[in-house]
């Protein structure tokens, strides 16, 4: 089972889409960022579950969708996944 670690820049996004949708509602906040956990606990046993990015034509580089959002993921190795970035997929993950 591999670790999976949380950047500094991912967890302050998924902060950023937690407080942003708790000014309309607190509890669709709760549960998106629940959702978002629960999603990512699955990498650890099943890292290549997300599709290869497309745009980045690299095998590690992946990513799940959840809702309106993309988690991006880098697989290092066997044992350690780095979540990258969560966004909106309105956003430009490049900019």
């Amino acid at each position: 089972m591999a670790q999976v670690i949380w950047t500094q820049t991912a967890t302050e996004e998924l902060a950023d889409i937690a407080d942003y949708l708790e000014s309309y509602s607190e509890k669709y906040a709760r549960l998106t960022v629940q959702r978002f956990y629960e999603r990512v606990g699955q990498l650890a046993s099943f890292p290549e579950m997300g599709r290869i990015i497309p745009e980045l034509d690299r095998s590690n580089y992946r990513e799940l969708v959840e809702g309106n959002y993309w988690l991006m993921y880098e697989i290092l190795s066997d044992d350690i996944i780095l979540i990258q970035r969560v966004l909106h997929q309105a956003r430009d993950f490049k900019g």
